[in-house]
């Protein structure tokens, strides 16, 4: 096992977080090319909220039964597949609802994603390391979410 390993955990975490941030910035520019009302944003915003709200005790399942690697990964993967088809489709002139789709599977993608987090993250850290892992792990979200937010104008 290597030393940094729960560090790459948190980074998973952080990469997740980044796709629930980036979204406020963009706004702006998806009004202009794609004419969203500020209600149809608000649903595009509120939709990864809904998401945990419906389906966490299902990805905290899954995340039990995939075992918490795997199943870290699939969410990862899956934020990352939802994310770059919106932005390939986006060039195409790719409509809300297929916009809103692709935010509903980025919401099942972050919670398998960071659901096993803590888990990983304590199993992974160097023995007597466990307690600041575990403090890393807990500002994943204020991190990808800040990053995303100073990045996204740029």
């Amino acid at each position: 096992m290597s030393r940094h390993a729960a560090f790459f955990v948190v980074f998973g975490g952080v990469s997740a977080a980044i796709h629930l941030g980036k979204l406020p910035p963009a706004l702006p520019a998806l009004h202009d090319e794609l004419g969203l009302s500020l209600v149809q944003a608000g649903f595009l915003l509120s939709v990864l909220q809904f998401a945990g709200m419906g389906f966490g005790l299902l990805a905290g399942v899954l995340a039990d039964g995939l075992g918490a690697r795997r199943c870290m990964l699939i969410g990862l993967g899956l934020l990352t597949g939802a994310s770059a088809a919106a932005g390939a489709w986006g060039q195409m002139g790719i409509g809300f609802g297929a916009m809103l789709a692709l935010r509903v599977v980025e919401g099942a993608g972050f919670l398998l994603a960071v659901m096993p987090g803590p888990a990983l993250v304590r199993r992974l850290a160097v023995p007597g390391t466990e307690k600041a892992a575990l403090g890393w792990w807990g500002a994943y979200m204020p991190l990808g979410v800040s990053l995303a937010l100073l990045a996204g104008p740029v």
